[in-house]
């Protein structure tokens, strides 16, 4: 009992040091010198704050502008779970003339975007106006000034896209600045409504309508592999065709062309989300990661695991075919012993545990080590970055030429995650006989994942749901109780063959 109340008191001590230590500044605080570089010739800075959460900045009784901090105005979650703590700075024509980001948890801005890269997307503020419609990547739209989005990190962009020029539109309308602002505060209103909530947030969907049309497409047809599966595993041929073609999409689409490979990162983010207040706003900001956290959610309640693991994750798609490729070459694979097997799965599971326990000190800290995943090196940023990330991924792609899906089995913190959720699954459609690892174990040699014991049984956290040793239960050529039920009735229609000229014969003899 000791030990457990001394436990719990180091992870009490550890979440309060976390929130002192990450406590987010405030607009009260602020310097006149932290300005001069916006505002060279200023001699004061109000000590009233205005609503909602501004400060005005003068020379000499003379208003210059206004400063103030948009995660006190429009406090919008980013990809951590947390906003993006930006200072912004306006003059009196509304016009941004200075903007700094000042604290952030961002794993893709922690580990993976250039200073350079982070400078060049918020300098392209820099002479907006409080009341132009700014929108990422969409310069072609009538109406609305596009400006270009940081490579790799699309939710991170449009988070602070938004953040930014809703906090400066409300500073600007409640200051009348410019003067047909006066007239935007009489038709809208500071505070949004629900429906102009859901409006806003259905916006980036219109944009990329045709990737979601794709992607539930692609969802839809992996509904209905779900639903006929035991009509598609008994025509080995279309479903193996079916099924790499499947993984191919997987690869191309999800991982490459719409940027949605989840990533433990997601689902830690995931709780500091509900830690800090849930909304919709973040998770809507990209429709195809949002379609495929849906699809995975639903997946793990009817199915477990598996079915994201094996049809839906890039990286284990990439594994998967690199594998196949090599035993179609006959180049040899090698699988540990059971008891090693099994105990190595146990890794997944301790990093899983460390980065959650990590994650409640520094989010961003646990973003960093949360790189034991190569998704952001060969997906998100596809191989451009530092030597060590690139050689570290590409070693566990050479792995899985000879032990398949070899980081996915031991070392997945993501799967591990996913396989404690999937204990409370609906469904069960693994078929087994009761001849199943008594004696036959044909299927446990098919399995890719190891995850069929000596004794028959599917082990369902560790099953990717890849389907194959069901297509061994329906094949007369691979399951041995029905290799002899085959040759029973081979030999009986031979014999039946042998018999039914003999009698003929005989028939017509007696004529």
């Amino acid at each position: 009992m000791g030990l457990v109340r001394w436990l719990m008191s180091g992870l009490l001590m550890l979440v309060v040091n976390s929130a002192l230590a990450l406590t987010p500044p405030d607009i009260a605080n602020l310097q006149l010198q932290d300005l001069k570089p916006w505002f060279p010739e200023a001699t004061t800075l109000a000590q009233d704050i205005g609503q909602p959460g501004y400060r005005l900045v003068y020379n000499n009784g003379e208003v210059q502008g206004a400063v103030f901090y948009s995660h006190q105005i429009t406090p919008i979650p980013a990809y951590s779970g947390k906003p993006i703590v930006t200072l912004i700075a306006m003059d009196t024509r509304a016009a941004i003339i200075g903007l700094k980001i000042v604290q952030h948890e961002e794993p893709i801005l922690v580990v993976g975007v250039k200073e350079s890269d982070l400078n060049r997307f918020t300098d392209q503020y820099i002479n907006l106006f409080a009341l132009d419609k700014v929108r990422v990547d969409a310069s072609n739209r009538p109406g609305y000034v596009g400006i270009d989005g940081i490579s790799s990190a699309t939710i991170t962009a449009m988070v602070l896209n938004r953040s930014i020029m809703a906090s400066a539109k409300k500073v600007a309308i409640a200051l009348s600045w410019p003067s047909q602002a006066a007239t935007m505060s009489a038709t809208i209103p500071i505070a949004l409504s629900e429906a102009d909530r859901w409006k806003q947030r259905l916006e980036p969907w219109l944009d990329q309508l045709p990737t979601i049309i794709i992607l539930v497409s692609a969802l839809g047809l992996l509904l209905a592999i779900l639903f006929f599966q035991d009509w598609l595993v008994r025509k080995p041929k279309l479903f193996n065709t079916l099924r790499i073609f499947y993984l191919l999409f997987t690869v191309i689409f999800i991982g490459y062309i719409f940027s949605a490979q989840l990533s433990i990162v997601n689902m830690l983010a995931f709780i500091q989300t509900l830690s800090h207040g849930f909304t919709w706003d973040t998770l809507m900001l990209d429709p195809a990661m949002f379609l495929i956290w849906s699809f995975m959610a639903a997946s793990i309640l009817l199915w477990g695991r598996g079915v994201f693991c094996g049809w839906l994750c890039p990286f284990g798609a990439i594994q998967e075919l690199i594998h196949k490729a090599a035993q179609k070459l006959n180049l040899p694979s090698f699988e540990f012993p059971s008891m090693i097997h099994e105990r190595l799965w146990a890794i997944k599971y301790f990093i899983l545990i460390a980065l959650v326990g990590i994650s409640l000190d520094s989010f961003s800290t646990a973003a960093a080590m949360a790189e034991v995943e190569p998704f952001k090196t060969v997906i998100t940023m596809k191989f451009s970055r530092e030597w060590g990330y690139v050689t570290y991924a590409i070693a566990l792609l050479v792995i899985s030429i000879f032990n398949s899906k070899f980081f996915c089995k031991y070392l997945c913190a993501l799967g591990a995650g996913l396989s404690i959720l999937g204990r409370f699954r609906i469904f069960d459609w693994m078929r087994r006989r009761n001849e199943c690892g008594k004696p036959c174990q044909a299927c446990a040699s098919l399995c890719q994942n190891g995850a069929i014991k000596p004794t028959g049984e599917i082990i369902d956290n560790e099953c990717h749901f890849c389907l194959d040793c069901q297509v061994a239960y329906w094949n007369e050529h691979v399951c041995p109780p029905l290799v002899e039920k085959r040759k029973r009735r081979e030999k009986r229609e031979r014999a039946h063959n042998q018999t039914v000229p003999v009698k003929i014969i005989e028939s017509s003899q007696d004529s």
